[in-house]
Protein backbone atom coordinates (compact mmCIF):
# COMPACT_ATOMS: atom_id res chain seq x y z
CA UNK A 1 0.00 0.00 0.00
CA UNK A 2 2.48 2.24 0.52
CA UNK A 3 4.50 1.26 -2.47
CA UNK A 4 1.14 2.18 -4.20
CA UNK A 5 0.80 5.87 -2.56
CA UNK A 6 5.03 6.41 -3.74
CA UNK A 7 3.83 5.59 -7.37
CA UNK A 8 0.72 7.96 -7.62
CA UNK A 9 2.31 10.81 -5.91
CA UNK A 10 5.03 10.81 -8.18
CA UNK A 11 2.89 9.94 -10.99
CA UNK A 12 0.63 13.86 -9.67
CA UNK A 13 4.24 15.94 -9.85
CA UNK A 14 5.25 14.44 -12.73
CA UNK A 15 1.77 15.58 -14.66
CA UNK A 16 2.02 19.21 -12.67
CA UNK A 17 5.74 19.58 -14.29
CA UNK A 18 3.98 18.91 -17.82
CA UNK A 19 1.50 21.24 -17.21
CA UNK A 20 3.50 24.11 -15.98
CA UNK A 21 5.62 23.80 -19.02
CA UNK A 22 3.24 23.52 -21.68
CA UNK A 23 0.83 26.85 -19.57
CA UNK A 24 4.52 28.61 -19.71
CA UNK A 25 6.71 27.55 -21.72
CA UNK A 26 8.55 30.86 -22.10
CA UNK A 27 8.60 30.92 -18.52
CA UNK A 28 9.54 27.68 -17.72
CA UNK A 29 11.45 27.45 -14.31
CA UNK A 30 14.98 25.91 -13.22
CA UNK A 31 13.26 24.96 -10.14
CA UNK A 32 10.56 23.13 -11.91
CA UNK A 33 12.91 21.68 -13.97
CA UNK A 34 15.09 20.26 -11.45
CA UNK A 35 12.07 19.41 -8.99
CA UNK A 36 11.10 16.49 -12.16
CA UNK A 37 14.72 16.01 -12.56
CA UNK A 38 14.85 14.97 -8.70
CA UNK A 39 11.78 13.38 -8.72
CA UNK A 40 13.15 11.47 -11.98
CA UNK A 41 16.05 10.69 -9.90
CA UNK A 42 14.52 9.69 -6.87
CA UNK A 43 11.86 7.08 -8.32
CA UNK A 44 14.17 5.40 -10.31
CA UNK A 45 15.85 4.81 -7.03
CA UNK A 46 12.92 3.91 -5.43
CA UNK A 47 11.84 1.38 -7.87
CA UNK A 48 15.67 0.20 -7.66
CA UNK A 49 15.80 -0.27 -4.18
CA UNK A 50 12.31 -2.11 -3.76
CA UNK A 51 13.30 -4.35 -6.15
CA UNK A 52 16.62 -5.12 -4.88
CA UNK A 53 14.78 -5.75 -1.17
CA UNK A 54 12.07 -8.08 -2.86
CA UNK A 55 14.40 -9.63 -4.44
CA UNK A 56 16.54 -10.09 -1.09
CA UNK A 57 13.58 -11.20 0.72
CA UNK A 58 12.31 -13.98 -2.27
CA UNK A 59 16.19 -15.61 -1.95
CA UNK A 60 16.03 -15.47 1.73
CA UNK A 61 13.01 -16.95 2.12
CA UNK A 62 13.73 -19.83 -0.43
CA UNK A 63 17.24 -20.38 1.41
CA UNK A 64 15.40 -21.03 4.48
CA UNK A 65 12.33 -23.32 3.10
CA UNK A 66 14.87 -25.04 1.53
CA UNK A 67 15.23 -28.33 3.45
CA UNK A 68 15.29 -31.83 2.21
CA UNK A 69 11.90 -32.99 3.34
CA UNK A 70 12.33 -37.19 1.87
CA UNK A 71 15.52 -37.49 4.59
CA UNK A 72 12.96 -35.87 7.37
CA UNK A 73 10.48 -38.53 5.76
CA UNK A 74 12.81 -41.52 5.93
CA UNK A 75 13.83 -40.51 9.47
CA UNK A 76 10.29 -40.91 11.05
CA UNK A 77 9.66 -44.41 8.87
CA UNK A 78 13.22 -46.00 10.59
CA UNK A 79 12.39 -44.58 14.21
CA UNK A 80 9.26 -45.66 14.13
CA UNK A 81 10.10 -49.54 12.55
CA UNK A 82 10.46 -50.90 16.73
CA UNK A 83 6.52 -50.12 16.25
CA UNK A 84 5.79 -52.11 13.61
CA UNK A 85 8.02 -54.96 15.37
CA UNK A 86 6.10 -54.54 18.72
CA UNK A 87 2.64 -54.86 16.75
CA UNK A 88 4.06 -58.19 15.49
CA UNK A 89 5.25 -59.72 18.94
CA UNK A 90 2.21 -58.13 20.11
CA UNK A 91 0.15 -61.32 18.05
CA UNK A 92 2.12 -63.63 20.14
CA UNK A 93 1.21 -62.48 23.73
CA UNK A 94 -1.49 -62.80 26.03
CA UNK A 95 -1.93 -58.65 26.38
CA UNK A 96 -0.96 -55.30 24.42
CA UNK A 97 -0.44 -51.69 24.78
CA UNK A 98 -4.36 -51.39 24.93
CA UNK A 99 -6.04 -52.21 28.26
CA UNK A 100 -7.78 -55.14 25.99
CA UNK A 101 -6.60 -57.43 23.19
CA UNK A 102 -7.35 -59.20 20.15
CA UNK A 103 -6.05 -62.66 21.32
CA UNK A 104 -8.21 -64.28 22.60
CA UNK A 105 -6.68 -65.88 26.47
CA UNK A 106 -8.11 -67.45 29.58
CA UNK A 107 -8.69 -64.56 32.31
CA UNK A 108 -6.35 -62.24 33.48
CA UNK A 109 -2.97 -64.57 33.52
CA UNK A 110 0.87 -64.06 35.14
CA UNK A 111 1.88 -63.02 31.59
CA UNK A 112 -0.23 -60.61 31.47
CA UNK A 113 0.70 -59.10 34.72
CA UNK A 114 4.33 -59.55 33.71
CA UNK A 115 3.79 -57.17 30.32
CA UNK A 116 2.15 -54.34 32.22
CA UNK A 117 4.44 -54.48 35.43
CA UNK A 118 7.26 -54.07 33.07
CA UNK A 119 6.03 -51.80 30.74
CA UNK A 120 5.27 -49.92 33.61
CA UNK A 121 8.97 -50.14 35.75
CA UNK A 122 10.88 -49.96 32.47
CA UNK A 123 9.31 -46.55 31.46
CA UNK A 124 10.78 -44.16 33.87
CA UNK A 125 14.48 -45.95 33.64
CA UNK A 126 14.08 -45.21 29.98
CA UNK A 127 13.27 -42.10 30.59
CA UNK A 128 16.24 -41.07 32.52
CA UNK A 129 18.47 -42.84 30.25
CA UNK A 130 17.53 -40.76 28.00
CA UNK A 131 18.04 -37.04 29.88
CA UNK A 132 21.17 -38.79 31.11
CA UNK A 133 22.80 -40.43 28.74
CA UNK A 134 21.07 -39.18 25.52
CA UNK A 135 18.13 -40.11 23.36
CA UNK A 136 19.47 -41.80 21.40
CA UNK A 137 20.80 -44.66 24.29
CA UNK A 138 17.07 -45.13 24.87
CA UNK A 139 16.17 -45.93 21.17
CA UNK A 140 19.02 -48.23 20.79
CA UNK A 141 17.86 -50.57 24.09
CA UNK A 142 14.43 -50.65 23.18
CA UNK A 143 15.63 -52.08 19.41
CA UNK A 144 18.61 -54.21 21.65
CA UNK A 145 15.25 -55.62 24.14
CA UNK A 146 13.33 -56.37 21.07
CA UNK A 147 16.07 -57.77 19.51
CA UNK A 148 16.94 -60.36 22.68
CA UNK A 149 12.75 -61.30 23.26
CA UNK A 150 13.38 -63.24 19.71
CA UNK A 151 15.37 -66.18 21.84
CA UNK A 152 12.17 -66.70 23.97
CA UNK A 153 9.96 -66.52 20.83
CA UNK A 154 12.15 -69.04 18.94
CA UNK A 155 12.14 -71.64 21.87
CA UNK A 156 8.59 -71.34 21.95
CA UNK A 157 7.87 -71.75 18.33
CA UNK A 158 7.89 -75.71 19.09
CA UNK A 159 6.41 -75.71 22.32
CA UNK A 160 5.11 -74.24 25.76
CA UNK A 161 7.44 -73.41 28.69
CA UNK A 162 5.91 -71.55 31.29
CA UNK A 163 8.78 -69.55 32.49
CA UNK A 164 10.15 -69.39 29.29
CA UNK A 165 6.71 -67.57 28.18
CA UNK A 166 7.37 -65.40 31.43
CA UNK A 167 10.66 -64.32 30.26
CA UNK A 168 9.19 -62.77 26.98
CA UNK A 169 6.19 -60.98 28.31
CA UNK A 170 9.08 -59.38 30.84
CA UNK A 171 11.05 -58.20 28.14
CA UNK A 172 8.34 -57.32 25.85
CA UNK A 173 6.98 -55.19 28.57
CA UNK A 174 10.46 -53.39 29.09
CA UNK A 175 10.74 -52.78 25.18
CA UNK A 176 7.39 -51.11 25.06
CA UNK A 177 7.94 -48.99 28.23
CA UNK A 178 10.92 -47.42 26.45
CA UNK A 179 9.09 -47.55 22.92
CA UNK A 180 6.15 -45.40 23.49
CA UNK A 181 8.04 -43.04 25.98
CA UNK A 182 11.48 -42.46 24.58
CA UNK A 183 10.83 -42.89 21.01
CA UNK A 184 7.88 -40.51 20.32
CA UNK A 185 10.24 -38.19 22.38
CA UNK A 186 13.04 -38.30 19.82
CA UNK A 187 10.86 -38.26 16.94
CA UNK A 188 9.34 -34.80 18.46
CA UNK A 189 12.37 -33.29 18.59
CA UNK A 190 14.34 -34.41 15.32
CA UNK A 191 11.82 -34.07 12.78
CA UNK A 192 10.27 -30.61 11.70
CA UNK A 193 7.08 -32.73 10.34
CA UNK A 194 5.63 -33.78 13.88
CA UNK A 195 2.20 -34.20 12.29
CA UNK A 196 3.29 -36.85 10.29
CA UNK A 197 6.00 -38.51 12.51
CA UNK A 198 4.95 -38.97 15.79
CA UNK A 199 1.26 -39.94 14.75
CA UNK A 200 3.00 -42.70 12.39
CA UNK A 201 3.75 -44.76 15.30
CA UNK A 202 -0.45 -45.45 15.73
CA UNK A 203 -0.28 -46.72 11.83
CA UNK A 204 3.25 -48.95 12.44
CA UNK A 205 1.78 -50.25 15.61
CA UNK A 206 -1.69 -51.25 14.25
CA UNK A 207 -0.24 -52.71 11.09
CA UNK A 208 2.07 -54.89 12.78
CA UNK A 209 -1.39 -56.22 14.55
CA UNK A 210 -2.53 -57.48 10.59
CA UNK A 211 0.58 -59.65 10.84
CA UNK A 212 -1.59 -62.25 12.94
CA UNK A 213 -2.79 -62.95 9.35
CA UNK A 214 0.20 -64.88 8.35
CA UNK A 215 2.45 -68.13 9.73
CA UNK A 216 3.91 -68.00 13.01
CA UNK A 217 6.81 -68.93 11.39
CA UNK A 218 6.81 -65.91 9.08
CA UNK A 219 5.93 -63.58 11.82
CA UNK A 220 9.22 -64.62 14.15
CA UNK A 221 11.62 -64.07 10.44
CA UNK A 222 10.16 -61.04 9.96
CA UNK A 223 10.60 -59.82 13.19
CA UNK A 224 14.49 -61.06 13.04
CA UNK A 225 14.99 -58.81 9.77
CA UNK A 226 12.64 -56.06 11.10
CA UNK A 227 15.24 -55.86 14.11
CA UNK A 228 18.14 -56.19 11.60
CA UNK A 229 16.85 -53.44 9.75
CA UNK A 230 16.59 -51.13 12.82
CA UNK A 231 20.12 -51.54 14.30
CA UNK A 232 21.32 -50.76 10.74
CA UNK A 233 18.97 -47.46 10.41
CA UNK A 234 20.46 -46.35 13.58
CA UNK A 235 23.96 -45.51 11.75
CA UNK A 236 21.89 -43.13 10.16
CA UNK A 237 20.36 -41.39 13.03
CA UNK A 238 22.15 -38.50 14.99
CA UNK A 239 21.86 -37.59 18.78
CA UNK A 240 18.55 -34.68 19.43
CA UNK A 241 19.86 -31.68 19.35
CA UNK A 242 17.05 -31.02 22.01
CA UNK A 243 19.05 -32.89 23.77
CA UNK A 244 22.65 -32.05 23.54
CA UNK A 245 21.34 -27.94 24.30
CA UNK A 246 20.38 -29.34 27.40
CA UNK A 247 23.43 -30.50 27.72
CA UNK A 248 24.86 -27.17 26.20
CA UNK A 249 27.03 -28.24 23.54
CA UNK A 250 25.65 -25.77 21.24
CA UNK A 251 28.01 -26.54 18.38
CA UNK A 252 27.09 -30.54 17.95
CA UNK A 253 23.26 -29.28 18.02
CA UNK A 254 23.77 -27.04 15.60
CA UNK A 255 26.13 -29.44 13.32
CA UNK A 256 23.19 -32.42 14.12
CA UNK A 257 20.41 -30.05 13.28
CA UNK A 258 21.86 -29.09 10.13
CA UNK A 259 22.21 -32.65 8.43
CA UNK A 260 18.77 -33.52 9.85
CA UNK A 261 17.58 -30.94 7.86
CA UNK A 262 20.23 -30.94 4.87
CA UNK A 263 21.57 -27.10 5.62
CA UNK A 264 24.49 -25.37 6.09
CA UNK A 265 24.92 -24.91 9.55
CA UNK A 266 25.09 -20.90 9.10
CA UNK A 267 21.27 -21.31 7.76
CA UNK A 268 19.18 -18.70 9.25
CA UNK A 269 16.74 -21.76 10.05
CA UNK A 270 19.53 -23.27 12.02
CA UNK A 271 20.51 -20.44 14.06
CA UNK A 272 16.75 -19.72 14.59
CA UNK A 273 16.00 -23.16 15.89
CA UNK A 274 18.98 -22.87 18.37
CA UNK A 275 18.18 -20.24 19.76
CA UNK A 276 14.71 -20.90 20.50
CA UNK A 277 15.72 -24.67 22.26
CA UNK A 278 17.93 -22.65 23.92
CA UNK A 279 16.21 -19.87 25.28
CA UNK A 280 13.16 -22.88 25.95
CA UNK A 281 16.00 -24.40 28.04
CA UNK A 282 17.37 -21.37 30.01
CA UNK A 283 13.69 -21.12 30.95
CA UNK A 284 13.14 -24.23 32.34
CA UNK A 285 16.22 -23.80 34.03
CA UNK A 286 15.77 -20.99 36.23
CA UNK A 287 13.19 -22.83 37.71
CA UNK A 288 15.74 -24.66 39.46
CA UNK A 289 16.28 -28.39 40.08
CA UNK A 290 13.25 -30.61 38.70
CA UNK A 291 11.65 -32.15 41.66
CA UNK A 292 7.64 -32.43 42.94
CA UNK A 293 7.63 -29.39 44.85
CA UNK A 294 9.11 -27.43 41.21
CA UNK A 295 6.28 -29.05 39.26
CA UNK A 296 3.06 -28.63 41.90
CA UNK A 297 4.94 -24.66 42.19
CA UNK A 298 4.98 -24.34 38.54
CA UNK A 299 1.07 -24.42 37.42
CA UNK A 300 1.80 -24.70 33.83
CA UNK A 301 3.74 -27.72 34.53
CA UNK A 302 0.87 -29.26 36.77
CA UNK A 303 -2.26 -28.43 34.39
CA UNK A 304 -0.16 -30.18 31.56
CA UNK A 305 0.62 -33.16 33.49
CA UNK A 306 -3.17 -33.08 34.78
CA UNK A 307 -3.69 -33.02 30.96
CA UNK A 308 -1.53 -36.61 30.41
CA UNK A 309 -2.96 -38.25 33.59
CA UNK A 310 -6.70 -37.67 33.07
CA UNK A 311 -6.12 -38.48 29.08
CA UNK A 312 -3.92 -41.34 29.76
CA UNK A 313 -6.67 -42.70 32.72
CA UNK A 314 -9.67 -42.70 29.82
CA UNK A 315 -7.52 -44.18 27.20
CA UNK A 316 -6.34 -47.03 30.24
CA UNK A 317 -10.53 -47.47 31.32
CA UNK A 318 -12.08 -46.47 28.10
CA UNK A 319 -13.39 -49.88 27.17
CA UNK A 320 -11.07 -51.32 25.15
CA UNK A 321 -11.12 -54.27 27.45
CA UNK A 322 -14.46 -55.12 26.59
CA UNK A 323 -14.99 -54.47 23.30
CA UNK A 324 -11.69 -55.69 21.69
CA UNK A 325 -12.84 -58.99 22.34
CA UNK A 326 -15.09 -58.92 19.48
CA UNK A 327 -16.82 -62.40 20.75
CA UNK A 328 -17.79 -61.38 23.85
CA UNK A 329 -19.22 -58.23 22.37
CA UNK A 330 -21.79 -59.99 19.89
CA UNK A 331 -22.37 -62.95 22.00
CA UNK A 332 -26.02 -61.56 21.64
CA UNK A 333 -26.10 -62.39 17.36
CA UNK A 334 -26.01 -66.45 18.66
CA UNK A 335 -24.16 -66.07 14.90
CA UNK A 336 -20.42 -68.13 14.34
CA UNK A 337 -17.89 -65.96 15.72
CA UNK A 338 -14.92 -64.66 13.77
CA UNK A 339 -11.85 -66.91 15.24
CA UNK A 340 -9.27 -64.23 14.13
CA UNK A 341 -11.04 -60.94 14.93
CA UNK A 342 -10.89 -59.78 11.45
CA UNK A 343 -13.50 -57.15 11.97
CA UNK A 344 -11.19 -55.63 15.19
CA UNK A 345 -8.01 -55.74 13.42
CA UNK A 346 -9.22 -54.28 9.94
CA UNK A 347 -11.29 -50.87 11.86
CA UNK A 348 -8.39 -50.43 14.30
CA UNK A 349 -5.72 -50.31 11.09
CA UNK A 350 -8.21 -47.94 9.23
CA UNK A 351 -9.19 -45.81 12.46
CA UNK A 352 -5.18 -45.29 12.66
CA UNK A 353 -4.34 -44.57 8.77
CA UNK A 354 -7.17 -41.86 9.36
CA UNK A 355 -5.48 -40.76 12.57
CA UNK A 356 -3.04 -40.18 10.76
CA UNK A 357 -4.28 -38.30 7.42
CA UNK A 358 -6.15 -35.83 9.44
CA UNK A 359 -3.11 -34.73 11.88
CA UNK A 360 -1.57 -33.07 9.08
CA UNK A 361 -4.39 -30.50 8.84
CA UNK A 362 -6.78 -30.69 11.84
CA UNK A 363 -5.88 -29.97 15.21
CA UNK A 364 -5.13 -32.91 18.11
CA UNK A 365 -7.34 -31.99 20.42
CA UNK A 366 -10.33 -31.50 18.09
CA UNK A 367 -9.37 -34.73 16.60
CA UNK A 368 -9.32 -36.73 19.82
CA UNK A 369 -13.00 -34.80 20.87
CA UNK A 370 -14.37 -36.29 17.90
CA UNK A 371 -12.75 -39.89 18.18
CA UNK A 372 -14.22 -39.71 21.99
CA UNK A 373 -18.24 -38.14 20.94
CA UNK A 374 -18.31 -41.43 17.78
CA UNK A 375 -16.65 -43.69 21.15
CA UNK A 376 -19.57 -42.40 23.00
CA UNK A 377 -22.54 -42.85 20.85
CA UNK A 378 -21.35 -46.33 19.36
CA UNK A 379 -20.49 -47.51 23.19
CA UNK A 380 -24.29 -46.64 23.69
CA UNK A 381 -25.78 -48.77 21.25
CA UNK A 382 -23.83 -51.99 21.78
CA UNK A 383 -25.02 -51.09 25.51
CA UNK A 384 -28.42 -51.77 24.12
CA UNK A 385 -27.56 -54.90 22.20
CA UNK A 386 -25.76 -56.73 24.71
CA UNK A 387 -28.92 -56.86 27.49
CA UNK A 388 -28.93 -59.92 29.28
CA UNK A 389 -31.78 -62.55 27.95
CA UNK A 390 -31.52 -60.82 24.96
CA UNK A 391 -31.13 -62.58 21.62
CA UNK A 392 -30.82 -60.57 18.65
CA UNK A 393 -33.24 -61.71 15.66
CA UNK A 394 -33.60 -58.59 13.49
CA UNK A 395 -31.21 -55.63 12.60
CA UNK A 396 -28.26 -57.15 13.13
CA UNK A 397 -26.22 -55.07 11.37
CA UNK A 398 -26.95 -52.51 13.66
CA UNK A 399 -24.60 -53.70 16.41
CA UNK A 400 -22.08 -55.15 14.22
CA UNK A 401 -21.77 -51.66 12.58
CA UNK A 402 -21.37 -49.97 16.00
CA UNK A 403 -18.43 -52.74 16.60
CA UNK A 404 -16.59 -51.78 13.80
CA UNK A 405 -17.54 -47.71 14.27
CA UNK A 406 -16.32 -48.14 18.03
CA UNK A 407 -12.85 -49.87 17.28
CA UNK A 408 -12.08 -47.27 13.92
CA UNK A 409 -12.65 -44.46 16.58
CA UNK A 410 -10.42 -46.26 19.09
CA UNK A 411 -7.94 -46.94 16.64
CA UNK A 412 -8.43 -42.90 15.79
CA UNK A 413 -8.00 -41.93 19.65
CA UNK A 414 -5.47 -44.38 21.55
CA UNK A 415 -2.47 -42.95 20.23
CA UNK A 416 -3.10 -39.28 20.61
CA UNK A 417 -2.28 -38.95 24.21
CA UNK A 418 1.06 -39.84 23.23
CA UNK A 419 1.15 -37.46 20.46
CA UNK A 420 0.24 -34.65 22.63
CA UNK A 421 1.92 -35.04 25.55
CA UNK A 422 5.59 -35.24 23.44
CA UNK A 423 4.46 -31.59 22.38
CA UNK A 424 3.35 -29.90 25.91
CA UNK A 425 6.21 -29.98 28.06
CA UNK A 426 9.35 -28.04 28.02
CA UNK A 427 12.24 -30.21 26.57
CA UNK A 428 14.11 -30.04 30.15
CA UNK A 429 10.91 -31.45 31.90
CA UNK A 430 9.83 -33.49 29.12
CA UNK A 431 11.11 -37.15 29.96
CA UNK A 432 10.68 -37.46 33.24
CA UNK A 433 7.16 -36.40 33.24
CA UNK A 434 6.37 -38.51 30.49
CA UNK A 435 8.09 -41.37 32.05
CA UNK A 436 6.35 -41.01 35.27
CA UNK A 437 2.32 -40.57 33.63
CA UNK A 438 3.11 -43.94 31.31
CA UNK A 439 4.52 -45.44 34.59
CA UNK A 440 0.74 -43.82 36.57
CA UNK A 441 -0.85 -45.31 33.30
CA UNK A 442 0.17 -48.99 33.81
CA UNK A 443 -0.82 -49.13 37.34
CA UNK A 444 -4.15 -48.07 36.45
CA UNK A 445 -4.30 -50.61 33.44
CA UNK A 446 -3.06 -53.27 35.95
CA UNK A 447 -5.77 -52.53 38.43
CA UNK A 448 -8.61 -52.44 36.02
CA UNK A 449 -7.32 -55.56 33.84
CA UNK A 450 -7.39 -57.16 37.40
CA UNK A 451 -10.74 -55.99 38.38
CA UNK A 452 -12.60 -55.92 35.57
CA UNK A 453 -14.63 -59.40 35.85
CA UNK A 454 -15.52 -58.67 38.83
CA UNK A 455 -17.49 -55.66 37.83
CA UNK A 456 -18.64 -57.79 34.67
CA UNK A 457 -20.01 -60.37 36.58
CA UNK A 458 -21.69 -58.23 38.90
CA UNK A 459 -23.38 -55.73 37.25
CA UNK A 460 -23.45 -57.53 33.14
CA UNK A 461 -21.33 -56.43 30.39
CA UNK A 462 -24.74 -54.24 29.03
CA UNK A 463 -23.73 -52.21 32.29
CA UNK A 464 -20.07 -52.13 31.50
CA UNK A 465 -20.72 -50.73 28.14
CA UNK A 466 -23.09 -48.00 29.61
CA UNK A 467 -20.41 -46.95 32.33
CA UNK A 468 -17.57 -46.62 29.12
CA UNK A 469 -19.85 -44.50 27.50
CA UNK A 470 -20.11 -41.94 30.04
CA UNK A 471 -16.35 -42.09 30.74
CA UNK A 472 -15.90 -41.53 27.11
CA UNK A 473 -18.31 -38.66 27.35
CA UNK A 474 -16.72 -37.47 30.20
CA UNK A 475 -13.38 -37.54 27.73
CA UNK A 476 -15.25 -34.96 25.43
CA UNK A 477 -15.74 -32.82 27.42
CA UNK A 478 -12.30 -32.75 29.27
CA UNK A 479 -10.27 -32.53 25.75
CA UNK A 480 -12.63 -29.73 24.29
CA UNK A 481 -12.05 -27.56 27.43
CA UNK A 482 -8.62 -28.11 28.75
CA UNK A 483 -6.38 -29.25 25.84
CA UNK A 484 -4.96 -26.86 24.08
CA UNK A 485 -4.57 -26.37 20.66
CA UNK A 486 -0.87 -28.46 19.33
CA UNK A 487 -1.00 -28.42 15.49
CA UNK A 488 2.16 -26.10 14.30
CA UNK A 489 2.14 -24.53 18.26
CA UNK A 490 5.77 -23.83 20.01
CA UNK A 491 6.05 -25.06 23.81
CA UNK A 492 5.59 -21.40 24.57
CA UNK A 493 2.83 -20.84 22.76
CA UNK A 494 1.27 -24.01 24.11
CA UNK A 495 2.62 -23.06 27.68
CA UNK A 496 0.57 -19.76 27.05
CA UNK A 497 -2.92 -21.13 26.89
CA UNK A 498 -1.96 -23.50 30.10
CA UNK A 499 -1.35 -20.09 31.81
CA UNK A 500 -4.25 -19.64 34.25
CA UNK A 501 -5.60 -16.07 34.59
CA UNK A 502 -5.84 -14.70 38.09
CA UNK A 503 -9.89 -14.05 39.09
CA UNK A 504 -10.75 -10.81 39.07
CA UNK A 505 -11.03 -9.01 42.83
Amino acid sequence: MKMLFEYLFIYFVHCKCIVQKITNPNKATTHVDSTCKSIDRDSSESVKMVYTITQQNILQKQKETKRCLWKELLIAVLVNLPFFTHGIETTRLTSSIHSGHFVNSNGTTWTTTSVIAGAGIAAPIFCYIADTYGRMSGVFLVSMIQGISLIPHFLLNKRNIFYVEIILHILAGISSGGLFTVLPIYLREVTTIRGFAVPLLVVMTTGGYLMKMVAVEVRLYVMLAMVMVQFLSILMMVESPGYLVMMKKYENARKNLSKLVCVGEDDPYVSKEISQLKDESDKAKAKGRLTVCTVWRNKIWLDGTKVGIVLYTITAIGGSILFLDQQKTLMQLRVSSDPENMLVLSTLFLGSVFCLICTTFVDRKYLLTAAYVTMTMSTGVLAVYTQADLTVTSLRWVPVSALGVLVFAYGVAWGLPIVIMVEIFNLEIRATLIGAIYLYSQVVKLIHVHTFQYVEDYVGVYTTFYIFACINLFGVVYTLFAVPKIKNKSVRQIEKQLKRQPLPA
